[in-house]
Order: structure tokens, then C-alpha cells, then sequence
């Protein structure tokens, strides 16, 4: 990797890493590109450390000694002093992340592998701080339509949060799937055009127009007004429950009371 040297910017990235032998490369690579770093390796000083050090990053392993990642990340979320750090959720481990366990919104970039890539972090973390140009080849996350004679079915999903979006939407489509990701409901409603689902999936708390603002023309379309949705959101409020029973909605589901697994079998039961 080109390493890119910043003049006169320099952001603090505060690292919480049990791993002496990563946090200490991780942190001298960081160095090396022109960032003040701070390593904390025990988990039971992390949130102290993130409350009394300014951190531009915090990068935070899900394995701490002490505590773990999430109760950390859940902290820190709760704290108004802190809650707007954004922050670079690793599992060096190779654990999968736990999505039940992050709350919404509170993770800009996560890795998950047994064997880190310094090089990769930092490039992630440059173009995070836009020191790094992004690659317009580099093909979207959210999956295309297929042509009409591929026999997957196909799912809409509207979710802007970038952990849930990347883990989920990939479960979907090792499951089988044909998937096509939208982060809000003005690209949704574009992608309904050409691409009409089996089953669509919506959060409620969206960039623009909401949840039920997607919902409400989606409905008016007679060609999309039959098929089956399914709302997964961290709103459970019982007007929230009975609104989307009024609109039609076969489920709704807190993000956070469901496994993987059990989302998937929830689209399987409503596509049957």
C-alpha cells in the first residue's frame, strides 16, 4: 500500500485492542501515516479512555479483557458527550459480529477476520478522514437485479445502518436470495421500476422519507400493493404496531430481538 502522509491534519484514533502484538502494529502503522494514536489494551479502561481522550476514531475490538466490545460500544452510545465518535469495530478473532448487540447507527466500518489486514484497515481508514480516493470501479454492495429468468426471489430491503446492511445482506443472499440493498426511500422507490420483489423489508427510521412514507406509495401502486413486507426497526411503540397492521404489513420485527437465522426464516414464511 502507497502510504499517504497527511501535512497538517492530525487526527487521534484511539485504539482498544486486548492483543498487545496487533494493537502496538496497528497503532506504529497508523503512525506512520501521519496520526496520533492512543492504545488502551485493557477493556475495563476503554470507556474511561474514550470519555477523557478527544478521538477523531475509536477502533474497537469486540474482544476485550475486562469487558467486551459491546458493552463498550454500548457506553459509549449512551453517553451525549461521546455518542457522536464514530467508530471501526474489529474482530481479529474472526468471531462473527453480533448485530443484536450494536445499537443502531453507532459503527462506521467493522472487520471480521482471523487474520487482519493492516494494510486494508488503514486504507479504510484514510478514505474514512477522505485522504484516499474511492475507487469508482468498485462494485456496489447492494446487489443488482438479475435477469427476469434467474429463479431467486427477490428481495427489497431499505436500511441505512452500514453493520446491519453488509451483515444482513449478506446472510440474505447466501441464503438464496436476490437481493437489492437501498439505503433510502428515494433510491427504494427508483428501484421498484425495474426491479419488482417477492418481499420488501423496511426500517422506519430512514434518511428523508420514512419507514411508512415508503410504505404509503408503495401501497398506492397496484402492481406493488400485494406483495408482502415485512418491517425490522428498533421502533416497537404499539401506534408504531398498529399503523403497519392499518397499512397492510404481514411483520414486524425489533432488529434486535432476532437472530440471522430467524430473519431469514421469517422472508422464507412470508414469500411461501
Amino acid at each position: 500500500m502507497e502510504a499517504y502522509v497527511p501535512n497538517t491534519k492530525y487526527h487521534t484514533i484511539l485504539i482498544i485492542e486486548s492483543n498487545a502484538a496487533f494493537g502496538e502494529r496497528l497503532s506504529g502503522t497508523l503512525k506512520g501515516e501521519g496520526y496520533k494514536t492512543i492504545l488502551i489494551k485493557n477493556g475495563s479502561q476503554a470507556f474511561e479512555a474514550i470519555l477523557n481522550n478527544k478521538a477523531d476514531l475509536i477502533i474497537l475490538d469486540v474482544i476485550l479483557s475486562g469487558t467486551d466490545g459491546y458493552k463498550i460500544l454500548q457506553q459509549k452510545q449512551a453517553s451525549a458527550v461521546v455518542a457522536h465518535i464514530p467508530v471501526f469495530l474489529l474482530s481479529i478473532q474472526g468471531i462473527q459480529i453480533n448485530m443484536n448487540l450494536i445499537p443502531q447507527k453507532s459503527v462506521a466500518e467493522f472487520s471480521v477476520s482471523a487474520h487482519p489486514d493492516l494494510g486494508d484497515i488503514v486504507s479504510r481508514i484514510n478514505t474514512h478522514f477522505g485522504y484516499s480516493k474511492k475507487n469508482t470501479n468498485t462494485a456496489s454492495t447492494s446487489q443488482v437485479a438479475q435477469p427476469t429468468s434467474d429463479p431467486r426471489k427477490k428481495i427489497l430491503w431499505v436500511e441505512d445502518d452500514k453493520l446491519i446492511g453488509t451483515i444482513l445482506g449478506k446472510k440474505i443472499i447466501s441464503s438464496g436470495f436476490n437481493l437489492l440493498h437501498a439505503t433510502n426511500g428515494e433510491d427504494a422507490l427508483k428501484a421498484v421500476k425495474n426491479f419488482i420483489p417477492d418481499a420488501i423489508i423496511v426500517d422506519l427510521m430512514l434518511p428523508g422519507m420514512s419507514g411508512f412514507d415508503i410504505l404509503q406509495k408503495i401501497k398506492s401502486n397496484s402492481q406493488l400493493s400485494k406483495i408482502p413486507v415485512m418491517i425490522l426497526s428498533n421502533l416497537s411503540k404499539p401506534s408504531d404496531i398498529e399503523k403497519a397492521k392499518m397499512m397492510g404489513v404481514q411483520r414486524f420485527f425489533v432488529k434486535a430481538a432476532l437472530s440471522l437465522d430467524q430473519i431469514i426464516d421469517e422472508i422464507n414464511n412470508m414469500i411461501k
